[in-house]
């Protein structure tokens, strides 16, 4: 499934320049249209304009140059101004539909099922589990927005929490992981962007028309001359011209929008069926959305420009060309054939309740098939209620980190305690005591699954409080000789996702283009990290040459792992294209599977490493 995940990327990424050329022939389109109005407007505030001028040997060519330029000034200014609103990812769009940031400890039961369901599916994907957003909207609807799996949140209607029983519930949120993994979400804040650009001139048109008619209504008041009221229609056929060209960009626009995101829509439906085993979840929230008196309308401002984020259709379209959404009803037959087109009533979507008050993934599941959500929850239950708990509070969740990045050897252990006496707080200090021992208890891949779970209570961090902690973490790894691997890859992963909060640079928001070969010192490095659980330096360096004969790198032996070079190195391997990524990832898992076997340590550190890299990877092999 991963490498379908790789594909559906860089299809994502083909998608983004597809847009970039449509915009561009958009903007030439408006170019011609603004041309036209302006020529005319100002013919009609000077007559004599016309004499000649519009033969095409006599046009004002410099006049056309400069509106030209205008427009595409405000254009281009337009998209950046945007794009600089939304440079913080996620949470930026949640925050301006409405959405209210749920707290990871709330106890009220519809939205402490929601978390569950969110951290459910975050964990079967392999992704950080992201703060959850409730719009104030009656209807049923949901979104996933921002760069990349660190700054990712997924935001919910409380129609959803309403009306949806567990498992249509977990179908939503799957199909809106399956945005996340398949690359949808950087294409979607991409479209915001460009769309606002193609509509910025209608809105300039419309504020020019109603300064025109406050102006029309100052001369008849006043009893201008002829001449000024030939020069007010000129601007106010200038302001009408601008609201017709914002009415056509507004038609390619949404144009633009529908092309782009109906393809991808059925592509996450069939997406979150492979994560759940379940058909009848989604299938049947889409049912409930058509019985629903809301439906999924969203009723904010800001629904319009972020319409195609939603699971169904969020606005009412007057022309079915201009939905972003296939129709519900062909969704629900792509997912049952056999459906027979009626929808539920009111009271057997409240019957639906109590047939599955907890995800009975078995209800859909093809015999003997294990959905990646059911491995998931066999591995939440072994973790400890002290442990859950704890990672849904913030100050707890820093101790569970430091608790994870706690040596054995006593010396190290001692002198890392001391350090969160000195650079945290005697209570962490005391919590790390707490909870030391059960983190301890835990095998590698549990402490993988615990740090995902952290992610939401360590993001209500403040900026303060966030650079206090990174400069803990910093000595809590450098306490013995050197970094290990592990420590390394936790204070790696932890940074990353909490730094993107509050240092928007630090999000992945486009792909290098470069090359593995272009970047052979960090591939070699990662592949030095990955070997160094294989054993004796001669099963390393097999390990190693297993990998690396995979790509198309020449390099001499396996070098000694540095991790300040790879600490350098990580976000050039970040920023790989997804094909390139998707080669990258055949090297590690050829690496750690150079001698046939795969332990749980092993899988651990893919489990992690796919974290730290972002990469669409699933734990499906058994551990030996």
């Amino acid at each position: 499934m991963s490498s379908n995940f790789f594909s559906q990327q860089d299809l994502a990424r083909r998608n983004t320049r597809i847009l970039v050329l449509l915009f561009s022939l958009a903007v030439m389109l408006l170019l011609l249209l603004t041309n036209i109005v302006a020529l005319i407007s100002l013919g009609l505030m000077d007559p004599a304009f016309f004499n000649g001028a519009l033969q095409w040997q006599t046009l004002p060519w410099h006049l056309v140059a400069l509106v030209s330029l205008v427009v595409i000034a405000a254009v281009g200014l337009a998209v950046l101004y945007k794009w600089q609103q939304l440079k913080a990812g996620g949470k930026v769009v949640a925050e301006a539909l409405g959405g209210v940031r749920l707290m990871p400890d709330t106890s009220e039961p519809s939205q402490r099922q929601l978390l569950n369901v969110v951290e459910e599916m975050a964990l079967a994907a392999n992704t950080p589990v992201p703060p959850v957003y409730l719009l104030p909207e009656q209807s049923i609807n949901a979104f996933a927005a921002g760069y990349s799996p660190a700054d990712a949140v997924i935001g919910v209607t409380q129609g959803c929490l309403a009306q949806l029983n567990r498992d249509e519930l977990q179908g939503v949120i799957a199909h809106e992981f399956s945005h996340i993994l398949n690359g949808d979400m950087r294409m979607n804040i991409r479209l915001i962007a460009i769309l606002n650009g193609i509509l910025f001139l209608g809105h300039v048109g419309y504020y020019l028309l109603r300064g025109s008619r406050g102006n029309a209504a100052v001369r008849i008041g006043s009893g201008r001359s002829a001449n000024n009221k030939k020069g007010g229609g000129g601007i106010l056929i200038l302001a009408l011209g601008l609201v017709v060209i914002g009415y056509v960009g507004s038609f390619f626009g949404n144009l633009i929008k529908a092309a782009v995101s109906r393809q991808r829509e059925f592509l996450a439906d069939a997406s979150a069926v492979q994560f759940t085993r379940n058909p009848r979840g989604i299938a049947g929230a889409l049912k409930v959305i058509g019985s629903n008196s809301y439906h999924s309308k969203i009723n904010h401002a800001n629904a319009g420009e972020n319409s195609h984020l939603f699971f169904a259709e969020a606005i009412s379209r007057w022309a079915a060309i201009f939905a972003t959404h296939p129709p519900l009803a062909t969704r629900i037959k792509r997912l049952e054939p056999h459906w027979n087109g009626k929808f539920p009533t009111a009271r057997d979507v409240q019957s639906n309740d109590n047939i599955s008050p907890k995800s009975k993934v078995a209800n859909g599941d093809q015999p003997g098939s294990i959905s990646a959500v059911s491995a998931s929850e066999r591995l939440q239950q072994a973790l400890p209620l002290l442990l859950l708990h704890s990672s849904r509070q913030t100050e707890p969740a820093m101790a569970l980190v430091c608790c994870i990045l706690l040596q054995q050897e006593h010396h190290i252990r001692a002198e890392q305690l001391r350090l969160i006496k000195q650079l945290g707080s005697v209570v962490l200090l005391q919590q790390v005591d707490q909870l030391c021992d059960a983190v301890d208890n835990l095998n590698a891949l549990q402490q993988v699954q615990l740090l995902q779970r952290l992610m939401p209570a360590l993001k209500t961090l403040s900026e303060h409080s966030f650079k206090q902690f990174e400069q803990l973490l910093d000595a809590l790894l450098n306490a013995g000789d050197a970094p290990g691997l592990s420590p390394w890859l936790v204070s790696q992963f932890v940074e990353h996702n909490l730094a993107v909060q509050f240092d928007p640079t630090q999000i992945s928001k486009k792909y290098s283009g470069k090359t593995l070969s272009q970047y052979a010192t960090a591939v070699s490095q990662l592949l030095a990290l990955v070997s160094s659980v294989a054993g004796d330096a001669a099963a390393q360096q097999q390990a190693w040459h297993a990998g690396i004969a995979t790509l198309n790198i020449t390099t001499a032996s396996r070098p000694d792992v540095d991790f300040a070079v790879l600490t350098e190195q990580l976000p050039l391997l970040l920023a790989l294209a997804p094909l390139q990524k998707q080669q990258l990832w055949q090297a590690v898992t050829a690496c750690v599977e150079a001698d046939q076997l795969l332990q749980t340590d092993e899988q651990a550190l893919l489990l992690a490493l796919a974290l730290l890299l972002e990469v669409p990877y699933q734990n499906t092999k058994p551990a030996n």
